[in-house]
């Protein structure tokens, strides 16, 4: 693969910069249990990744066929996780090395995110994301809550970078990120932090780490 022509890497947020995922999965475990049910991550979890509240909540209510209106179960989904998201977040293993060694490079970066901008603060207020990536933030909600795989979110970013979506690198953790950074028409990277490889086939890479990654982008022509 020549990535000669790259100018631009684009992050995912959660599962990808931030190690926020296991607390979406117990916020599903709190919300379920209260029901008298159990969270079926294998098969709710690649379809809720990259998708608002209620679109998650909606999911859920069909799955297990509540009686309840998804509106409700997204404001109650919304209260778990403000809560959960007061604990302690870490960076995902391996990204501070990895932005370091992209920030002394020529690339341009920055993250584009189905997390909400209230849930965002609370991360920023503990890790200051935007040391590494300035201004360039963008979530969903500035695209119409578009979410993922639609892939509007990534298109956005790229305009704002200044960088054709050819030009671009995404690095996603969901399968739903993966399938929206190739109908952007840019270079899709997966990497293992959420789900396995299998369930990431359709990236163009994927690599089991950051330091894999990095093996990949300086074995693959990327012009740092």
């Amino acid at each position: 693969m020549d990535l000669k022509h790259i100018e631009a890497i684009i992050f995912d947020a959660e599962g990808v910069v931030v190690n926020t995922e296991k607390l979406w999965d117990e916020s599903q475990e709190v919300l379920l249990a209260k029901r008298g049910l159990d969270y079926d991550r294998d098969y709710l979890k690649p379809r809720m990744a990259g998708q608002t509240l209620l679109e998650g909540a909606g999911l859920m209510v069909q799955y297990y066929q509540l009686n309840e209106n998804a509106a409700d179960i997204a404001l109650e989904r919304k209260v778990i996780i403000d809560q959960l998201f007061e604990e302690p977040i870490p960076f995902i293993a391996g990204f501070e090395s990895f932005i370091h060694w992209v920030s002394g490079s020529n690339l341009k970066k920055s993250v584009a995110t189905a997390m909400n901008k209230h849930l965002m603060a609370k991360v920023e207020s503990q890790l200051n994301l935007r040391q590494y990536f300035d201004e360039h933030i963008y979530f969903i909600e500035d695209v119409g809550n578009r979410s993922k795989p639609e892939p509007d979110v990534f298109l956005y970013a790229a305009e704002k970078l200044g960088v054709a979506p050819e030009r671009c690198v995404v690095i996603e953790d969901a399968p739903h990120g993966i399938e929206a950074a190739q109908r952007a028409g840019m270079t899709a990277i997966g990497i293992e932090t959420t789900f396995a490889k299998e369930q990431l086939k359709q990236a163009d890479f994927t690599g089991k780490d950051f330091p894999e990654i990095k093996v990949f982008l300086n074995t693959s022509g990327i012009n740092l």
